[in-house]
């Protein structure tokens, strides 16, 4: 958008940080006038009428929608067929947090740009992530070999915003240059004891790779010890994902759910409601089930317990 301004900027895909980082970018820009939106509370007629709309002060504007999968309709179809590819005054940023891009931010995408930020693959011949940790490092001036990469990753996992965050460690210590393993040693923080609760968190999270990886590590460290309290944690997950996700099919929003699961709205939106929304309520039905049935197991006389838990975190992070 710095090189040649368009009315439209669309980001669609299912990677969080890079979409979080296109519209951290947009709020920044520092020549317009920002004003950042969420698409849960908003209907495409109150979106074009604030884009039709004329400041007191004349400023050229950058308006951000998050969540911009849920705005759509008529109204928005119609503004952005309107729009004149040469008036910039008002700058539209889209940010979709979806795997599909809705029609009507096509048709807008068409009129501007648009990127799109899916889940990078970690395959073993195909680690996206870590040639990803790579490019960020050379943009911090800081040079990562794969093989220092790939410990990054095989500590963090898929997280972009943990591998960011201790690349940014990495600024602070080497400055600029050549990054050594013993750097990347003395910023890795030291392992803490695995937390069921973080398996259960990125079980419902659908990240297959870190429940299966935290979960290995509970059993390295807890023996089938970690078998019940895996179980517990899963259970109560799912529990406050059904709440969440029921009352979200109602219509209710953070304001409502936070509450109700004895939360404060903002952590409800940021950490529940993503969760709840990848997965439907009948979805979380059927994972009650077979883990109330697992929760017996796992405090019975069952042989084959830890296989049970492993397939369960399976079949729901898949």
């Amino acid at each position: 958008m710095k090189k040649t301004v368009k009315p439209f900027f669309v980001a669609y895909g299912s990677e969080p940080f890079l979409l979080d980082r296109d519209l951290e970018v947009a709020r920044s820009t520092k020549d317009r006038q920002a004003t950042v939106l969420d698409g849960e509370d908003l209907t495409d007629e109150q979106l074009v009428t604030l884009c039709e709309s004329t400041p007191w002060d004349e400023h050229d504007r950058i308006i951000i929608v998050d969540n911009a999968q849920k705005v759509v309709g008529k109204a928005l179809a119609a503004y952005v067929d309107a729009k004149d590819p040469a008036d910039v005054d008002t700058v539209l940023v889209a940010i979709i947090r979806s795997d599909k891009l809705p029609e009507v931010w096509g048709k807008a995408a068409a009129k501007g740009r648009l990127v799109v930020h899916q889940k990078l693959k970690t395959w073993d011949n195909n680690n996206e992530v870590v040639r990803w940790t790579i490019r960020e490092a050379l943009s911090l001036e800081l040079t990562l070999s794969e093989e220092l990469a790939g410990v990054l990753f095989n500590q963090l996992g898929g997280d972009l915003y943990r591998i960011y965050g201790e690349l940014q460690k990495l600024k602070l210590i080497c400055g600029s240059g050549k990054v050594t393993r013993e750097q990347i040693v003395s910023v890795l923080s030291p392992s803490p004891k695995p937390d069921p609760l973080e398996v259960a968190e990125a079980t419902v999270n659908k990240d297959l790779r870190a429940a299966m990886f935290l979960l290995s590590g509970c059993y390295r460290a807890m023996g089938d010890e970690a078998n019940v309290p895996v179980a517990s944690s899963l259970v109560k997950q799912v529990e406050k994902l059904l709440v969440a996700r029921s009352l979200l099919d109602q219509g209710a929003d953070e304001t409502a759910i936070g509450p109700a699961l004895d939360l404060h709205p903002y952590r409800c939106k940021v950490h529940v409601l993503p969760r709840a929304r990848k997965h439907t309520v009948p979805q979380l039905v059927s994972y009650m089930r077979t883990l109330r049935r697992l929760d017996v197991e796992v405090k019975g006389p069952s042989l084959s317990k830890r296989t049970l838990v492993e397939l369960a975190v399976y079949s729901i992070a898949r």
